[in-house]
């Protein structure tokens, strides 16, 4: 398989390669990886380099890949989207694509990064030896891959550590006219691996009738860790260390439990043994802890004392009000936040009860208290509105609660107040989602309350209301979806590529 190299090449201006060389001098390697390798492989992340270099399982799929000997090199929505971090090479000069979709906007950027190279976005029109063969994987193929089936390949299904090795076998020497057909014959092999090119209505019959599943690694069988640091990530100087995958709990609303469990945990000697070496061997500010909620995890405390001990501060990727302890609290203060994050969902006990959070108004105000008793200034929530059962006291609520939070505690308060998307898989799937004249309403309702209650001084952030259908449009979408997409995508760039 000869890949793209016919295309013409993407160009760029030559300050956006310089731009690449800081970016790349600024990044701390925490394991060492052999150079070159073969074949070439692009591993695409379809956002900007700072999230990108913030997702673990990004890390985990760069490291495997190099492990085998694949030649890889990686690839950004931004700053520098068709040229590669590490060669500074074209995306059409890979034989193999393969973008990580995280979120669904993910796999409209990604249309974009391979209209911007001259490459069909729709399998069936890269037939042959003259394109690329494309791939796609990532947290969103654990949710509907039914989406990506018009544009991929082949889809590696849930995590991909037990997959790469199967993908390098096919891949490595077959490269030459007539392969391809032979490659992706050798893919379908693998039950995780979905083979679109093999054909989409096949593809689809295979997901329906559970011939092909979706891969689950246990946490003891993975790297455990990021094999960068960076300040240009989103969380700075970072080490990310994996607790857990998967989540115990069942709130209705969330993939994690349909989607990502069972849930698996690395044991607290694993996970100790991991942060000494790398603390001995690398620089770092703080450690990200990767899990769906920290609080869950029963080594805890321990790997906080552990933390504080080698003078690391701490990130957590998730909080939930009822696990939060005042140890939790002091690691926080200790790494210089005076800010506290937490996801109530909904402003009423009863409403919040039923997404699968059996907390109240009045727990949360005392944990909030205790956080203030340790130093923390402001309170940013996370909300969601046109929830199952939602009415207008409910929303009328979460200004109540933001109101008692500033004048009982005398702290800061931030929202955050997003539209609720019924997921393929969860509990509430089959909810209605309310639309964006519905969102409008409960926007209407609940801005006027904040500005009764707390005047004009209260930070609130609401999320788009148009970011939000699209969003549920994609969640559901199969492979005609794509026709979305490249109508988007063509406005988005305005009918222009950058290939000629």
């Amino acid at each position: 398989m000869r890949g793209s190299r016919r295309l013409s090449p993407y160009r760029e201006s030559p300050r956006f390669g310089r731009e690449w060389e800081a970016v790349a001098r600024n990044e701390v390697k925490v394991v060492s990886m052999p150079r070159g390798g073969d074949p070439s492989w692009a591993l695409v992340f379809p956002s900007d380099y700072g999230t990108g270099i913030s997702n673990l399982g990004f890390h985990y799929a760069y490291y495997h890949l190099k492990k085998m000997g694949i030649g890889v090199e990686r690839f950004f929505l931004s700053p520098i989207p068709n040229l590669s971090l590490e060669g500074r090479r074209p995306l059409q000069d890979f034989p193999i694509i393969t973008a990580s979709i995280a979120y669904e906007p993910d796999a409209l950027n990604f249309l974009e990064i391979l209209s911007r190279a001259g490459i069909p976005s729709r399998g069936r029109e890269r037939r042959g030896e003259l394109f690329p063969l494309i791939g796609a994987a990532g947290g969103f193929t654990s949710i509907n891959p039914a989406m990506l089936i018009s544009v991929a390949d082949f889809i590696v299904l849930g995590d991909g550590e037990s997959v790469i090795p199967h993908l390098a076998e096919c891949f490595r020497g077959r490269r030459g006219a007539g392969d391809r057909d032979s490659i992706v014959e050798a893919l379908d092999e693998h039950p995780s691996i979905l083979v679109p090119a093999l054909g989409e209505e096949r593809a689809l019959e295979l997901l329906k009738n559970g011939t092909k599943r979706v891969a689950k690694t246990p946490c003891e069988e993975s790297l455990g860790h990021g094999i960068w640091i960076s300040p240009n990530s989103v969380f700075g100087k970072t080490l990310l260390l994996e607790l857990q995958r998967g989540c115990g709990r069942g709130c209705p609303y969330c993939v994690l439990p349909s989607c990502f469990s069972p849930l698996r945990q690395r044991s607290l000697e694993a996970v100790l043994e991991t942060l000494k070496r790398c603390a001995s061997t690398v620089p770092f500010r703080q450690v990200g802890l990767v899990t769906p909620e920290a609080g869950d995890y029963p080594g805890l405390e321990p790997l906080l004392d552990t933390l504080e001990e080698l003078k690391k501060g701490v990130s957590f990727a998730s909080l939930r009000i009822d696990s939060l302890t005042g140890r939790m609290v002091r690691a926080l203060r200790v790494s210089g936040r005076e800010s506290l994050t937490i996801a109530p969902e909904a402003g009423s006990d009863r409403l919040r009860s039923r997404c699968g959070k059996a907390f109240t108004n009045r727990q949360i105000l005392d944990k909030l208290e205790m956080a203030s008793s340790e130093g923390i200034r402001k309170a940013k929530l996370y909300f969601m509105v046109g929830l199952p059962t939602e009415t207008e006291e409910d929303l009328v609520a979460i200004a109540t609660l933001a109101e008692s939070i500033r004048k009982e505690l005398r702290l800061g308060v931030s929202l955050s107040v997003n539209v609720f998307v019924p997921k393929p898989g969860t509990a509430w799937g089959n909810q209605p989602f309310v639309g964006v004249a519905g969102a409008e309403n409960r926007f209407r309702i609940l801005k006027s309350s904040i500005s009764e209650r707390l005047g004009r001084g209260c930070d609130v952030r609401f999320s788009s209301l148009r970011e939000a259908e699209l969003e549920y449009r994609l969640s559901w979408g199969g492979p005609e979806i794509v026709d979305v997409m490249e109508a988007l995508v063509e406005k988005r760039r305005g009918g222009k590529t950058d290939a000629s």
